[in-house]
């Protein structure tokens, strides 16, 4: 009896709960096998590993032959092992024999959300919601379980680039492979380091007072930015490249696009001044 909630002992008496119920909320592997069968005793483990790194895209139910011959006979099996993915109540795909995780991984990825993905949409619902502590704790227990995911990296260094932990994004930024250090959204995010040493003061952010000349706005942006008002911040950028589009060399242009890189495309802020920004330049 395995302790994972996502591997199942299946039986007749269990059969519509765990598969033909149990399919209509996500898909489950149902993997028949026999104490005498050594294939199976080499697939099994593979299927276990495989079914809690995917942390609950699908359900695992075993079927051990021998004492479920009903289910054998039912699911007209021939041979062991035999592995049949069921979902909405309906075999969607199979396979006999052992085969190689590749193949194994091949198989589920026709039929499944990848766990990565899963944890992105997620984590990118918490961050377009503001709540960046919750979307911090879910990208480092996916970086534990999918260490070779950059994408993970990078997201969690934009989430800490926005909670103004300057020092920690750095160390994830630097610890990147150094391919992926050129990528655009990367330089973004390396490039937004720079705002907690651009950011004024708050002795000289109250100097500035009312005032509302280029480079009171560009301070304040930067002032925004530390504070993670990034609202206000995108707003005085877009009103600085209207009014003074040469400011230090077009200082706005270039942030804008640095704190695109740092909130992400799928941001509705950076989606709003997208917009704005277009109408501008164009």
């Amino acid at each position: 009896m395995s302790n994972s909630p996502y591997i199942i002992d299946a039986t007749l008496e269990n059969f519509q709960q765990v598969i033909l119920e149990g399919s209509l909320k996500q898909p489950v592997l149902v993997s028949f096998w026999a104490g005498w069968c050594a294939p199976c005793k080499a697939l099994m483990p593979l299927l276990e590993k495989l079914v809690n790194e995917f942390q609950g895209q699908f359900i695992l139910a075993k079927i051990n032959i021998e004492e479920q011959p009903e289910l054998a006979q039912q699911f007209q099996v021939q041979s062991v092992p035999t592995v049949m993915l069921v979902g909405e109540g309906q075999l969607l795909d199979k396979f006999d024999g052992i085969k190689p995780e590749t193949e194994i991984r091949a198989f589920l990825k026709q039929h499944l959300t990848n766990p990565a993905d899963a944890f992105k949409e997620q984590i990118k619902v918490l961050i377009g919601e503001g709540e960046l502590d919750q979307a911090q704790t879910m990208l480092q227990q996916a970086i534990g379980q999918l260490p070779e995911d950059i994408d993970l990296q990078i997201d969690l260094a934009r989430v800490l680039l926005q909670k103004n932990l300057a020092n920690d994004a750095k160390a994830v930024l630097e610890n990147l492979p150094e391919a992926d250090k050129a990528r655009p959204d990367v330089k973004g995010l390396i490039a937004g380091l720079k705002f907690s040493e651009v950011a004024p003061s708050a002795e000289k952010l109250a100097e500035l007072g009312e005032r509302e000349d280029s480079e009171a706005n560009y301070l304040k942006a930067m002032a925004a930015l530390l504070q993670s008002d990034y609202e206000q911040a995108l707003e005085r950028l877009l009103n600085l490249l209207r009014d003074d589009r040469s400011y230090q060399e077009g200082v706005a242009h270039k942030t804008l696009l640095e704190v695109f890189a740092m909130l992400g495309e799928g941001n509705p802020l950076v989606v709003k001044a997208r917009r704005k920004l277009y109408t501008l330049m164009y």
